[in-house]
């Protein structure tokens, strides 16, 4: 793996516009804006997180942060090889002198403003798949959907629903008995520690595992949801306890939740699942790297 020239690119800009980028090597120079980050990103419907800070952005830059409704995509990687770490809405940035240097970090959410707060009014008669709800729900709420190859989903007779995308989507994996999360503004359903592909990454010493990994245990919870209907019970949701390894590798966005990784080192051998990463980096900083839970695929 190479783990050289690291690169990074941010992109600002409402959505279906061409924005700013920014990140790319000067010509002459080859200097960038110095960047840092550290997102997070997890299997569970709850929103991935990421924080970006910026050195001395240009006024018209800042004021595209002002927009309304403003999106953030990180990219980075090495060389021309920068897979999407994070996107999402804007929730705040703020910026701040620090002697003879401008600092602006900006905080933002995955699982877009439209996952959060469209609001859907949905009816089928007769019998209709709860997949052909979920992507009727994703289309309203501008996202893809994928699901992992044992996801399938139950059927419902004469179903209508009016409230937000986010809850119905929930529901319905809820009563499907099935896992959902929003990854990059697409929708991932997957059966209960399925990954949602078989391709697998391997992660050894090789290809840039750092050190060794490390066991961690996540008890499970379970939480209830409140509801009117007969079947109140069938709205509980159970969380399995997790049970896996902790690995940190060098930055690799290619890994992302839910996908397959086969790990190579002298204590653990075996197939996983990603459940969580935690992505750090800094251009001029010793950080370019991510912090991996991956669960035992069975």
């Amino acid at each position: 793996m190479d783990i050289w020239d690291r690169q990074y690119r941010v992109r600002i800009g409402k959505n279906n516009s061409v924005g700013r980028e920014i990140g790319k090597p000067n010509e002459k120079t080859k200097r960038v804006i110095r960047c840092s980050f550290s997102c997070e990103i997890g299997d569970s419907s709850s929103s991935n997180t990421g924080k970006i800070t910026l050195w001395n952005l240009a006024d018209e830059t800042l004021r595209l942060l002002e927009q309304e409704d403003c999106l953030i995509e990180l990219r980075a990687g090495y060389g021309d090889d920068l897979p999407v770490i994070m996107g999402g809405s804007l929730t705040c940035f703020e910026t701040e002198t620090n002697g003879a240097d401008r600092q602006t970090t900006i905080e933002f959410v995955d699982s877009f403003t439209s996952a959060r707060d469209t609001t859907v009014s949905l009816s089928y008669s007769g019998v209709v798949n709860g997949e052909k709800i979920v992507r009727d729900v994703a289309q309203e709420m501008g996202c893809e959907v994928k699901l992992s190859p044992k996801a399938k989903m139950i059927d419902f007779k004469n179903f209508a629903f009016v409230g937000t995308g986010k809850t119905l989507i929930g529901r319905l994996c809820d009563r499907s008995k099935l896992r959902w999360s929003v990854q990059n503004g697409i929708v991932q359903i997957c059966a209960l520690d399925e990954p949602l592909t078989m391709a697998a990454y391997v992660l050894s010493a090789d290809s840039g595992m750092i050190g060794s990994p490390k066991p961690f245990f996540e008890s499970a919870s379970t939480s209830s949801k409140s509801s009117t209907s007969k079947n109140a019970s069938s709205n509980t949701t159970k969380r399995k306890a997790k049970k896996g390894i902790e690995v940190t590798y060098c930055l690799n966005g290619h890994i992302q939740i839910d996908d397959y990784v086969k790990v190579e080192s002298r204590e653990y051998k075996g197939n996983y699942r990603a459940s969580k990463i935690r992505f750090t980096g800094d251009t001029e900083g010793d950080d370019w790297q991510c912090v991996g839970q991956f669960v035992e695929v069975k």
